[in-house]
């Protein structure tokens, strides 16, 4: 307890008053108690010179000095005290210390002076015969010869310092004894006072701490107990707040963790309050390393947010921009202050990835222009034929044929764009999708085969089919398949010459349902291999429109390949073929 400040103070002020108020008292009663004795030997030595007087009164003669002398220091050795008689001239008659003979006259001595005048006389000196303190008492005595003596009883004052240690020790025992008393009462009182309090300023450091289930756990009466019950009620409102706190800090953090935008919150200098893994994805820094407590540009980069957010902070309203990209990511950003209104504790910013969006409007403005390049030239093969003909060609019987075959050829081209264009909607369209059912990969390879083995044979080419047995099933329509077969068909036989081959083959690999066709045509370049399997995308467009093709034969592969949760992937060599793969799970 002695290393509680709180304890010092309040014991060890109150210990020094108590020790200051104690020994004052002993010092006064030691000197109370001094000076009584002193007067009470003074009165002794009183009673002792009257008793004195009445047995040495009938030799106060000048011719009994002898007798007088011998009775003084019998009586002198009676009572221990020293006894002197002194004449009226202040000459020594008698003395049991000392020869009288020798000693000095004493008529000037304080006491004998003041029993002169005043019929009796006291005094505490040094004594010049014995060379010793004493304690002088002196009473003026008429002799039976008519004159005047003076009888003096003295003490030794060494012989009253035994019963004045004895005395000093008394009341120094009890003044140590009223101190340590006092000590141990001022200890226990400080003591008291002191343990609520210390408990308090513990129960208060571990709230600090953060230790909110501690209670103080005290009844007491008066201040303390109130204080001891409002810290309590404190600590109960306290935790509760914080449970309560932390409940909303765990929802508002499961709440950003799950959310795919990213939301970063900054105070006022934009320090970094808190932030989610979508932000760290999407603007690129470390997810494991918090970048709570930074500044917001040690962490971001992209200087157009950086920006804008001190543009929003100084103006308070709402920004929203695309920056990108970042990290090959296109964002949408939205920053704002928070509170939206009064005084703005910080900021707030929204990340939401916005590459498919950017993707798809290119791709969107890729289509639009790449149907509209589609559609202008047989349109434009049309209106210019037909104006021919409406000129009078249609009058020539060599050339009319001819422009309305070329006419019949464009429409057939639109007829088939128009055609695939539908048919990739509706594959991109899952409510459009027939219902999936077992099929068997082998029949629809064969069917596929036999509708184009026609196409195959004008060009003299060989067209074969190899079906593996016991050919598992797969899930799907058998419709849509035989038509991404097909694809694959007559495009082989398109970009393979006259006398070339072509095989088509279904086989089991891996779970997997495999369909391959394989050609020996001129065959699709390297850096042309990534892209075959986008719209409208050619290798070489001249050729492929010559051909009647529309630019959408293989996207629409792809399509029903993922449909049916499968793949498509090719490998080629130019001048050497090309094989194209359809991977569909297979069922068991």
């Amino acid at each position: 307890m002695l290393s509680r400040p709180f304890f010092r103070r309040l014991f060890l002020p109150y210990l020094l008053l108590i020790c200051l108020a104690v020994g004052a008292v002993g010092v006064v009663g030691a000197q109370r108690l001094h000076r009584s004795y002193m007067e009470q030997t003074r009165s002794a030595l009183n009673d002792e010179a009257r008793l004195l007087e009445q047995l040495l009164k009938a030799n106060l003669t000048p011719d009994r000095s002898v007798e007088l002398n011998q009775l003084v220091v019998q009586l002198g050795q009676t009572i221990s005290r020293r006894i002197t008689v002194v004449g009226e001239d202040g000459t020594v008659i008698a003395d049991n210390e000392a020869d009288p003979t020798t000693m000095e006259n004493h008529l000037s001595r304080p006491e004998i002076l003041t029993a002169a005048s005043l019929g009796q006389g006291a005094d505490i000196r040094d004594s010049n015969t014995v060379h010793d303190g004493m304690m002088y008492f002196v009473r003026r005595v008429d002799g039976t010869d008519g004159g005047q003596y003076f009888l003096r009883v003295s003490v030794h004052l060494r012989d009253l310092q035994p019963h004045l240690r004895a005395f000093y020790m008394g009341i120094g025992i009890s003044v140590a004894l009223a101190i340590l008393g006092s000590a141990a009462l001022c200890y226990l009182f400080a003591r008291r006072t002191a343990r609520p309090v210390v408990e308090l300023i513990s129960f208060a450091d571990a709230l600090r701490h953060g230790d909110l289930t501690r209670r103080t756990m005290r009844r007491d009466k008066g201040e303390i107990g109130q204080l001891a019950a409002a810290l309590d009620s404190m600590a109960d409102s306290l935790n509760r707040l914080i449970t309560r706190t932390r409940q909303d800090r765990a929802q508002i953090l499961a709440i950003l963790s799950s959310m795919s935008e990213g939301v970063i919150a900054t105070d006022t200098s934009q320090r970094i309050l808190l932030s989610n893994e979508a932000a760290a994805r999407l603007l690129g820094f470390s997810p494991v390393t918090s970048p709570a407590g930074r500044l917001l540009w040690e962490t971001v980069r992209s200087q157009p947010i950086l920006q804008a957010t001190g543009e929003v902070l100084s103006s308070g309203k709402r920004r929203r921009l695309r920056v990108g990209p970042i990290e090959g990511r296109h964002l949408d950003v939205i920053i704002s202050t928070f509170p939206p209104e009064g005084q703005h504790e910080g900021l707030v910013l929204v990340m939401h990835d916005s590459t498919e969006a950017v993707r798809y409007e290119d791709l969107r403005k890729e289509f639009v222009a790449n149907v509209s390049h589609e559609l202008r030239t047989p349109l434009s093969a049309i209106k210019g034929y037909a104006e021919t003909l409406r000129d009078g060609a249609i009058n020539d019987p060599d050339r009319a044929p001819r422009y309305l075959a070329t006419i019949e050829k464009h429409v057939d081209q639109l007829t088939n764009l128009v055609d695939d264009l539908l048919n990739l909607s509706r594959l991109e369209s899952l409510p459009g999708m027939p219902e999936m059912v077992q099929m068997d990969i082998g029949v629809v390879l064969q069917k596929a085969v036999e509708m184009l083995r026609p196409a195959a044979a004008r060009k003299q080419q060989n067209i074969a089919c190899h079906i593996a047995p016991s050919l598992p099933l797969a899930r799907g329509s058998p419709e849509y398949m035989e038509r991404a077969i097909a694809n694959l068909l007559d495009n082989a036989i398109k970009y393979t010459p006259e006398g070339g081959s072509i095989t088509a083959s279904a086989r089991e690999e891996h779970d997997h349902v495999i369909v391959e066709v394989t050609d020996t045509g001129i065959g699709i370049p390297a850096a042309d291999l990534s892209r075959v399997f986008e719209r409208f995308y050619r290798v070489d467009r001249s050729r492929s429109r010559e051909m009647g093709g529309t630019g959408l034969g293989l996207s629409i592969v792809k399509h029903i390949a993922h449909v049916h949760h499968g793949s498509v992937s090719v490998t080629s060599q130019v001048g050497t073929g090309s094989t194209f793969q359809i991977k569909l799970p297979a069922m068991r």
